[in-house]
C-alpha cells in the first residue's frame, strides 16, 4: 500500500533538542563573502511595519509565556548571546541573539535584533538569510523569499544561502525549482549534508522513495547524527512498504518515545489504525509525560471503530 505521504510528513516529530523545522535540518550560515555594490536590489522595505505586524499577529496566537526578563536571566545561551552584543555589538552578534531568541519562540524579540544587525550592515547576507528563515518558519513565505533572494545576491556562492531559499519554494509548492537550489548548494558544498537531507525530503513529497532513501543515507555517511535525515530516512521506507526498515530507522534517532510516536504515525498513513493505537499506547508508557501521543491514540481509536481498517 501506498503511504499517504501528507498526513505523515505533517506530524512526524524530529528528534529531542534538534534544531529543526519540521523534517527541514537548517544549517548556520557560515560567514558571508565580501559583498558587492549596491545594484538593483532592493533594501527591505518598512521592516519595521514588519516587525509591528509579526508581533500583532504572534500576540494573538501563541499562549501566555513568561516574563521576557525572566527568560533571558534564567536562559544561561540567550544571557551570554545578549551580554556579547551589548559588549561588542556586530551583525554576527545581533544574530546569534535572534537565534537564541527563536530557539526560544520569542520571535518579536528575535526581530528586533535582525533589525538592529540589519542597520549595522544593510549588505550582509546572512542577516537577510535569517529574517528568511525566521518569516518561513513563520509562515509568511512572501517576506521570506524576498530576503532570501537579497542573500542569494550578496552571497551566490553561499551554499547554505541556496539551501534556504530551497526549503522556502519547497513550502511554496515548487518543488523542482526547490531541488535546483538544494542541488546547487551541494555543487559549492559537497559535504553539505542538510542538502542531502531536504533532496531526500523532496523526493518523499514526489513519491520516489529510492531515490529518497539514496540522498538520505549519503546525508548520514556526511552526519551520522543528524536525526532529521534519520526520521526522513524512515519515512523514505516507509513510502516503499519496508516497515522493518522504517522501525530501524526511528529505533537509531535515540528517543524510544519518539520512535514509537513516529511508528504510529506511518502505521496512520497506511490507514492501518489499530497497529496505530497500539503504537502510540507504546509511546505513552515509554513517556508517560507525551499528550501528542494520548491525541494521536484516541485519534487512530476512532477511526479503527469506524471500521476504516
Amino acid at each position: 500500500m501506498r503511504l499517504g505521504v501528507c498526513v505523515l510528513l505533517s506530524a512526524i516529530v524530529a528528534a529531542c533538542g534538534a534544531r529543526t523545522s519540521g523534517s527541514l535540518e537548517l544549517p548556520q550560515l557560515p560567514a558571508a563573502p565580501p559583498s558587492p555594490a549596491p545594484a538593483a536590489v532592493a533594501e527591505s522595505p518598512s521592516l519595521s511595519e514588519f516587525i509591528a505586524k509579526a508581533r500583532a499577529l504572534a500576540a494573538e496566537a501563541r499562549p501566555p509565556r513568561p516574563a521576557v526578563t525572566q527568560i533571558e536571566s534564567s536562559d544561561p545561551g540567550l544571557a551570554a548571546a545578549i551580554l556579547e552584543a551589548r559588549v561588542v555589538p556586530s551583525p554576527k552578534a545581533f544574530r546569534r541573539v535572534a537565534e537564541e531568541y527563536h530557539d526560544l519562540k520569542i520571535d518579536d524579540r528575535a526581530l528586533d535584533y535582525l533589525h538592529q544587525a540589519h542597520l549595522l550592515d544593510p549588505r550582509d547576507a546572512a542577516t537577510y538569510d535569517s529574517l528568511a528563515r525566521l518569516w518561513r518558519d513563520g509562515g509568511l513565505l512572501n517576506l521570506a523569499l524576498a530576503d532570501a533572494h537579497r542573500a542569494l545576491y550578496y552571497a551566490p556562492d553561499s551554499a547554505a544561502v541556496h539551501n534556504t531559499l530551497g526549503t522556502i519554494l519547497q513550502a511554496l509548492g515548487q518543488r523542482k525549482p526547490a531541488r535546483r537550489e538544494y542541488e546547487k548548494a551541494l555543487q559549492l558544498d559537497p559535504a553539505a549534508a542538510y542538502a542531502l537531507n531536504n533532496l531526500c525530503y523532496g523526493w518523499i513529497l514526489d513519491r520516489e522513495p529510492g531515490k529518497a532513501v539514496t540522498a538520505c543515507q549519503s546525508a548520514l555517511k556526511i552526519s551520522p547524527g543528524l536525526s532529521a535525515a534519520r526520521n526522513n530516512l524512515g519515512l523514505a521506507y516507509a513510502s516503499r512498504g519496508d516497515l522493518d526498515a522504517t522501525r530501524g530507522a526511528f529505533e537509531r534517532v535515540g528517543d524510544r518515545a519518539t520512535a514509537l510516536y513516529n511508528l504510529g504515525i506511518v502505521y496512520m498513513g497506511r490507514r492501518e489504525y489499530s497497529d496505530a493505537v497500539s503504537a502510540f499506547a507504546a509511546a505513552q508508557q515509554a513517556r508517560p509525560s507525551f499528550p501528542m501521543a494520548t491525541v494521536r491514540a484516541e485519534q487512530a481509536g476512532k477511526l479503527a471503530l469506524a471500521g476504516a481498517d
